[in-house]
C-alpha cells in the first residue's frame, strides 16, 4: 500500500474535525514550501519511504489511542478547545 493509499484510508475513517485540522495543516505546508521555492531556500526532498521522526511519533500516539476513545473526542473540539480545556464560552458554529 503505497502512502498515497494509506492516507485516503485514514482520510475515509477520520472524523470531520480531524480533517479540517489536518487540511489547515497542509495548506500551511504547502504554502511554505512555495515561500521557500521562491526564495531558493527550499528543503531537501525527503528519501522515499523514511518518514520524517515528527510523523513518526504522530503516528505512534495516534496509534496507542482505540477507536472507540476517538469517538469520544467533540466534532468541534478545535473550535471550542478553550471551551474544553478552560471552561470558556463556546464559539458560535
Amino acid at each position: 500500500m503505497t502512502v498515497k493509499d494509506q492516507l485516503i484510508q485514514e482520510i475515509d475513517e477520520a472524523p470531520e474535525f480531524l480533517l479540517e485540522e489536518v487540511l489547515n495543516f497542509f495548506l500551511f505546508l504547502k504554502l511554505r514550501l512555495s515561500q521557500r521555492a521562491k526564495s531558493g531556500d527550499a528543503p531537501e526532498a525527503p528519501q522515499p519511504g523514511k518518514m520524517p521522526a515528527f510523523l513518526q511519533k504522530t503516528q505512534e500516539i495516534s496509534q496507542q489511542i482505540s477507536r472507540e476513545e476517538w469517538a469520544t473526542v467533540p466534532n468541534d473540539l478545535s473550535k471550542n478547545l478553550d471551551h474544553y480545556l478552560y471552561g470558556a464560552p463556546k464559539a458560535e458554529s
